[in-house]
């Protein structure tokens, strides 16, 4: 699915309306019908319901919603905020509308100070409909008092389209002129803020709704932004031949786990076979392999002699994909495996964890990585690669110039994880739960990815397949688990059942 603009969505509005064809006035009626239809899910009819509307089309929509609403027979009061003179057209076609059938319910509101008189119940349900997705400027200091006093207010807040105040394209300062939503109604497109963590308080949920915008005109406009969806995964999954046999599938080669760390080898590799890889060894010491082989006798192992860190390295060329990094540590000597593994592997190649913090020690090596090698940081591991970021936007900059210039795939780990492309292009991720905040849980996605790769599946292809499923599993463990209570074993647990899920599509 694409990540446009403000400028683009409007562009794409326009180009449905002239050709579609349909009346600004009806495409915002199936905007306002879109919301009413999931409104009416969420909200009791006996709860009060305060929509808070702009004079432009963000406000067109609010009003619309409030008369659907109100038709229905919920508690509605509507308000509208004078903050400039005139209304946008289709946004007083509808306040005229709803004034004309229900006038004791609409109010006009010239000060904060008016509206915290008439908000008498502190827990209604407010619907934001004050601003909408195309600002990109701070805003005055009348919608700033009204924006304050409804975060003050209010719990339960409902945006349509974008919370008032949030800048989609560009990072937004000001933070306190922000509404925070509870939940935001989005039109046919996720906007690019809505996936990045500096917005988290302000869009912590988010539901995309059709609104039936012109495929064509959305065809014509190019991005660089995606959001993955499992309608963009499940036409990538391959099946299996009835005459394959394990060597069809692949030979994974994991370097993981230390003394004390056994742990990050056994999850890498519980990860990595059940994600299709037809055989793998595990490189480690001698206390890892004997944990690992009673928790996956399927691996194979292969001994390092050094009883308590990884220090050799033995013709990883005859391996069809490796991962290098869970659990290993910084000893200098493991460091200079994976600069041997550099010098001598050209294929399919995973670097996590202590692999992803030999790097950042050793930048030179980068100039050696195999094209498109998975790199699979978090924040900070990406910052000790590159260099600190001061906003979210700006890592994005800096994420893409990267993967350019190594000609690799990074998998910036986060709530929507993104996935950069050497082509320029970004993969921001739909699946996961804070449920994955758990220790491990990196190491899992590292074997999936790996048993993707083994089993054939190009690397593009891996990291979408495996950063979707790793966090499309977490989302089934909530069916009977808590997120507090989840384990990576869990999730693990339910790569099966993922997969199964994924091939019925």
């Amino acid at each position: 699915m694409k990540i446009l603009s403000a400028h683009q969505i409007k562009a794409i509005d326009e180009y449905t309306i002239a050709n579609e064809p349909v009346s600004s006035i009806d495409l915002m009626e199936r905007a306002a019908m879109a919301c009413f239809k999931r409104l009416i899910k969420l909200i009791d009819v006996k709860e009060t319901i305060y929509i808070i509307c702009g004079k432009g089309n963000n406000g067109g929509d609010g009003l619309a919603i409030g008369r659907l609403l109100f038709e229905r027979g919920y508690n509605v009061n509507i308000f509208v905020i004078n903050h400039k003179s005139e209304f946008s057209t289709n946004a007083e076609t509808n306040f005229n509308l709803f004034k004309t059938k229900f006038p004791e319910n609409i109010y006009e509101i010239n000060s904060a100070e008016e509206l915290k008189e008439q908000l008498k119940d502190n827990n209604a349900i407010v619907v934001d409909a004050i601003l909408g997705n195309g600002i990109n400027k701070p805003i005055g200091n009348f919608l700033s008092e009204i924006i304050k006093l409804i975060n003050q207010r209010f719990s339960k807040i409902i945006s349509i389209d974008v919370p008032s105040g949030l800048f989609i394209d560009n990072t937004s300062k000001e933070s306190e002129n922000i509404i925070r939503s509870s939940l935001t109604f989005t039109f046919q497109f996720p906007k690019i803020a809505f996936l990045l963590a500096e917005n988290s308080q302000y869009v912590p949920e988010f539901e995309i709704l059709d609104i039936g915008l012109s495929a064509k005109g959305v065809d014509e406009h190019s991005t660089n932004n995606y959001y993955v969806t499992k309608y963009d995964v499940f036409p990538l999954l391959k099946k299996r031949n009835k005459f394959d046999h394990k060597g069809s599938y692949g030979h994974a080669l994991l370097f993981a786990g230390s003394k004390g760390k056994a742990g990050a080898a056994i999850i890498s590799s519980l990860g990595c076979m059940r994600s299709g890889a037809g055989l793998l060894t595990v490189h480690s010491t001698n206390e890892a392999l004997a944990s690992l082989l009673q928790h996956l006798p399927e691996a194979m192992g292969e001994h390092d002699s050094n009883e308590n860190f990884i220090t050799e390295i033995n013709k990883p060329e005859n391996f069809d994909a490796v991962a290098f990094g869970p659990g290993i540590g910084l000893h200098n000597d493991s460091q200079q495996v994976l600069k041997k593994l550099l010098n001598f592997y050209q294929g399919p190649l995973v670097i996590d964890a202590d692999g992803l913090n030999a790097l950042s020690e050793n930048k030179t090596w980068l100039n050696f990585l195999p094209a498109q090698t998975i790199l699979t940081p978090h924040p900070k591991e990406f910052e000790r690669l590159t260099e600190k970021c001061e906003n979210d936007f700006e890592r994005l900059k800096i994420l893409k110039q990267f993967s350019l210039k190594y000609n690799c795939i990074v998998i910036l780990k986060s709530a929507h994880t993104v996935i950069a492309m050497p082509d320029g292009n970004l993969f921001f991720n739909s699946s996961g739960n804070p449920g994955l905040a758990k220790a491990g849980s990196g190491d899992a996605l590292t074997g999936i990815i790996l048993g993707l790769l083994s089993r054939g599946y190009n690397s593009p292809q891996a990291a979408l397949i495996g950063t979707f499923i790793h966090g499309f599993a977490a989302d089934l463990c909530l069916k009977n688990m808590s997120m507090e209570s989840i384990l990576i074993t869990d999730v693990i647990a339910h790569l099966p059942k993922a997969f199964k899920k994924l091939e019925a599509n």
